[in-house]
């Protein structure tokens, strides 16, 4: 089986590299170095497109550290919920043979590798929402302006009957494996504290090998299932890639209300900055470039219906 022996040529450093194995970081963040303003090298992230908004440019360098502090706080916080409500509930699947499909051992085995490196990630994403949340003095819950996001992910599979809501289950993590190296690669780009850059690092790392298990997860279940669930699978694969393409921008209400901007402002800088074509398609497209050539390699789009709709999407 021409996917497995890639896959296993492939694979052969993860058990020395991952860091759960091999990391001596303890994730404290030491984020009383970050107060001086006078040291470039010192905040938070630089990406956040909506400061470049007009109505925000006279936001001083204090406010905007909250708003970027806020945007990655986010992330980490969805992150923790993610990998273990998601990923790790599929990971258990695979290992634990409760899916209908054949799956070699090898996958099956390390399976449980995703399930200690994603608990991992959990761990070190809340140690690290936990300092951001002191250094900010956040005491409020921001779950709300997190778990709509999940509540998309769950609605998906509401689509079809219950029995195939195992394919949207695994539809929403081999997407978001598939697209989480390009997600991490942008946000380090806006990382200029290092001890926040040294966690995406390792956390990047670690999915090179989680993307390699799923897409080869992926190559192996596809040609097992029926024309029904191919059809199925595939609509689920292109709603959870909608849902993961959008920019992440439910925290702007949270943490620019902090400085007396209305729900309605905000929701007019978000349209303005990010209701386009640039970023609705472009950007999406390039974020699932590796997901796309995969669902390509196997056929997906040979499937007319399927086909259609990633073509009216502009993803192909």
């Amino acid at each position: 089986m021409q996917p497995l022996a890639t896959y296993i040529k492939t694979k052969k450093n993860w058990d020395e590299r991952s860091s759960v194995r091999s990391s001596d970081e303890t994730y404290d963040l030491k984020l009383n170095n970050i107060d001086s303003d006078n040291d470039t090298g010192l905040q938070f992230s630089t990406f956040c497109p909506i400061l470049n908004h007009e109505k925000f440019k006279h936001l001083d360098k204090r406010q905007k550290k909250y708003v970027t502090g806020l945007q990655l706080l986010e992330f980490v916080i969805k992150t923790t919920k993610f990998e273990v409500d998601h990923v790790n509930r599929v990971a258990n699947s695979i290992a634990l043979g409760k899916y209908k499909f054949d799956i070699p051992k090898v996958l099956k085995l390390d399976a449980l590798k995703i399930y200690t490196d994603e608990g991992y990630h959990a761990y070190f994403s809340q140690k690290i929402s936990d300092q951001i949340m002191d250094y900010l003095n956040i005491k409020d819950d921001l779950m709300p302006y997190v778990i709509k996001f999940f509540d998309k992910v769950d609605n998906i599979k509401l689509k079809f009957d219950k029995k195939y809501h195992y394919l949207s289950d695994l539809s929403s993590v081999i997407v978001s494996e598939s697209m989480i190296c390009n997600d991490i690669s942008e946000e380090m780009k806006g990382i200029v504290y290092e001890p926040i850059r040294v966690m995406f690092k390792e956390h990047l790392h670690d999915e090179y090998f989680h993307s390699n298990f799923f897409g080869t997860i992926f190559k192996i279940i596809w040609p097992q299932l029926s024309d029904k669930e191919k059809e199925i699978m595939g609509q689920n694969l292109i709603d959870a890639m909608n849902v993961f393409a959008e920019p992440r921008t439910d925290i702007y209400f949270y943490s620019l209300s902090k400085f007396g901007f209305s729900k309605e402002i905000i929701s007019k800088c978000i349209d303005d900055t990010h209701n386009n074509d640039e970023w609705k398609i472009e950007k999406a497209k390039k974020r699932m470039s590796n997901l796309l050539r995969l669902l390509d390699t196997c056929g997906v789009f040979k499937i007319q219906l399927l086909k259609n709709k990633f073509e009216k999407r502009g993803f192909i």
